[in-house]
């Protein structure tokens, strides 16, 4: 099978499981104990896939395959690094700026659904369809282990999304057009950049792009995912253990790909 088909198929499990993440708040609303648990289960499949996955193929792509010095993937993953960080910045500003009350982080309710706000979750959505692009030009196991934590992130993302949209006062039409399109954001990204890598031929220049992806993942990883896991104090000893169990996921799921004759780094 062409990678490029299955990129179709990694990108239409991934828009199902997305769709499968905004619909379950309008049938069941999983309590605060339940969706952190979700989060810090991602966090952790996301730690694992940094650094046995995204950080060593960059590195071996790069320094070995490609004889770049190791400061271009450490400005490549920095370049990553700040402007996710830019977006989330973005997204928090335009949406403190149009919330005339004080705003709390744990009671607050208020949508982040101005046009704004779409627009630089969109942006952030991007950002995942070059990660997972990048993956998969570093081989269909690397992409396969990439969606496997991208699924995770991706359904707590739409989750959240749809939640947040049934206290706004938009009728349900509005709601889903805005759902559905932010689903497709990261499949159509991914397939359009694999698509120009392809035909450019950027084999020679596959690990910056990757090293990019690895700086993205750090920001959502450590200054998203994991703050938001040990968000509640009195539960930090079980969310630990969960982070850990996330951790095993990524590895045993890259062993387990190695072991049926693929090849990723875990060293």
């Amino acid at each position: 099978m062409d990678s490029l088909t299955v990129f179709a198929i990694y990108s239409v499990v991934l828009f199902a499981v997305s769709i499968g993440g905004a619909c379950l708040p309008q049938f069941r609303k999983l309590d605060d104990r339940q969706t952190h648990m979700l989060i810090t289960l991602s966090a952790g499949i996301f730690l694992g896939l940094l650094f046995f996955m995204l950080i060593p193929e960059a590195w071996e792509i790069s320094v070995n395959h490609e004889s770049r010095a190791f400061t271009s993937i450490a400005l490549a993953m920095l370049a990553g690094f700040l402007v996710i960080a830019f977006v989330d910045c973005l997204i928090k500003h335009l949406h403190m700026a149009s919330c005339p009350c004080e705003c709390h982080e744990d009671d607050h309710k208020h949508s982040m659904y101005s046009i704004s706000s779409f627009i630089g979750l969109s942006v952030h959505a991007a950002c995942d369809g070059l990660m997972l692009a990048t993956a998969l030009l570093g081989g269909q196991e690397v992409g396969l282990v990439a969606l496997l934590g991208m699924c995770l992130h991706k359904f707590v993302v739409l989750f959240s999304l749809s939640s947040s949209l049934l206290l706004t006062e938009s009728d349900k039409r509005s709601r889903w057009m805005y759902l559905t399109s932010f689903s497709l954001i990261t499949p159509f990204v991914g397939i359009a950049l694999y698509v120009i890598f392809d035909a450019l031929s950027v084999g020679d220049v596959t690990g910056l792009p990757m090293a990019f992806a690895a700086g993205t993942f750090m920001f959502v990883t450590f200054c998203n995912m994991v703050p938001e896991a040990f968000h509640r104090k009195d539960n930090e000893l079980r969310s630990f253990f969960i982070l850990l169990l996330g951790v095993a996921v990524a590895l045993i799921s890259i062993l387990l790909i190695n072991a049926m004759g693929g090849h990723i780094h875990v060293h």
